[in-house]
């Protein structure tokens, strides 16, 4: 009888932890911070497309633009005034001295007139959105996501310990006075 008592004793304690560990786990992170979302179909990325992207059509309803709206504002490579292809960014995985996950990214090269205004993960499970002025107020309180810091002398993306080994794409979006969006992907998988 006392060792069938011990036993729900112990069930009971370890059903406690688990429940305090799965509502500790689950952070409330602000939508207008970090958007996460999943999407709709578990197409792979290559197949996925810019379509497939979620979050995107509830983005620009909340900064009151229509999807089509964005869309007809995107230029394709011969149309605008500049490309993508000369946009340059080196993204740096190597292990640093900090606790945590992340990556670091440096922007090299932009072309004349354009200036980063939004940055993006983008994965078969996740998607991340971040603005400039999100970034930078990660880079002030450590927060998950894309960061920029030390008057942008340091730059990254801080990410879960369940993120870890996804595969998705980092993605750049950069704008001019004109209106005229390049956007600079690069394909990475989280270490």
């Amino acid at each position: 009888m006392n060792q069938m008592l011990n036993r729900m004793v112990l069930y009971t304690a370890v059903l406690c932890v688990v429940l305090v560990v799965i509502a500790c786990g689950a952070k409330n992170n602000k939508e207008s911070v970090q958007e996460h979302a999943y999407p709709q179909s578990k197409q792979p990325i290559e197949e996925a497309g810019q379509t497939a992207v979620p979050n995107a059509e509830a983005k620009n309803k909340a900064n009151g633009d229509s999807a089509e709206g964005q869309e007809s504002k995107i230029r394709t490579q011969s149309e605008a005034e500049a490309s993508s292809d000369e946009i340059r960014i080196v993204i740096d995985q190597s292990n640093k001295p900090m606790k945590g996950n992340s990556f670091d990214f440096a922007i090299k090269q932009v072309p004349k007139g354009y200036s980063l205004t939004e940055m993006r993960w983008t994965s078969n499970t996740v998607t991340i959105v971040n603005s400039l002025e999100e970034a930078i107020e990660h880079g002030k309180n450590g927060e998950d996501g894309f960061y920029l810091s030390g008057n942008g002398q340091y730059s990254g993306f801080i990410y879960s310990d369940e993120m870890k080994g996804e595969r998705g794409k980092a993605i750049f979006v950069f704008n001019n006075e004109k209106g005229n969006v390049l956007m600079s992907e690069k394909e990475i998988r989280l270490k």
